[in-house]
């Protein structure tokens, strides 16, 4: 199981935040909509784990070509940053998948909708998102094998943060989902 080394920024320019990860050796990948469907569960709270499992549906915004995957992601590892083990596998038809999870006990929730442009340099993969509801949002993420490998990666990310003029500080541990929640909840 891969430990996702992860941390989400609030951004206010994804143009200029796009324009700078190219000047850093960042090179575009590929631009996507992504809907997120999470579950929940009567028998599994994963609200109270710090868990999530969802159902995420892909559409290449170039070639128009679909995917979705199935993934489901553990509580936390530390206290600065999103890093979590997660499993993710490919489903033929996310509706069907989503179908197969309802029938069996499993209650969706709101739906994360976002534009994701990727970037990529060496083992780093940066998320230039916006996500309906919430505005612009920078991710830096690592896959890593071991634990061993944590601290190495968060240190990467670090230096990217640094070089863009943020920090940890400026970063939050709140999942889109919960971000969507605690905005329905105030207003």
């Amino acid at each position: 199981m891969a430990i996702e080394v992860e941390i989400k920024l609030k951004i206010r320019d994804r143009q200029a935040l796009a324009a700078k990860l190219t000047d850093l050796g960042f090179r575009p990948g590929r631009l996507l909509r992504e809907t997120d469907v999470y579950f929940r569960a009567k028998h599994h709270d994963f609200a109270e784990r710090d868990e999530a499992l969802r159902v995420r549906e892909t559409e290449d915004l170039e070639t128009g070509e679909k995917t979705a995957q199935l993934n489901f992601k553990g509580p936390k590892l530390d206290d600065v940053s999103m890093t979590r083990r997660e499993m993710e596998t490919s489903v033929g038809d996310g509706e069907t998948a989503r179908a197969i999870l309802e029938q069996i006990g499993f209650t969706s929730v709101i739906p994360v909708e976002k534009v994701r442009h990727y970037f990529h340099r060496g083992r780093l993969t940066a998320c230039v998102d916006q996500v309906t509801g919430l505005g612009e949002f920078l991710e830096l993420e690592i896959l890593t094998e071991s634990e061993e490998g944590r601290s190495a990666a968060l240190a990467e990310i670090e230096e990217v943060l640094r070089q863009i003029r943020h920090s940890m500080e400026d970063t939050t541990q709140a999942s889109y989902l919960s971000q969507l929640y605690f905005k329905l909840k105030n207003n």
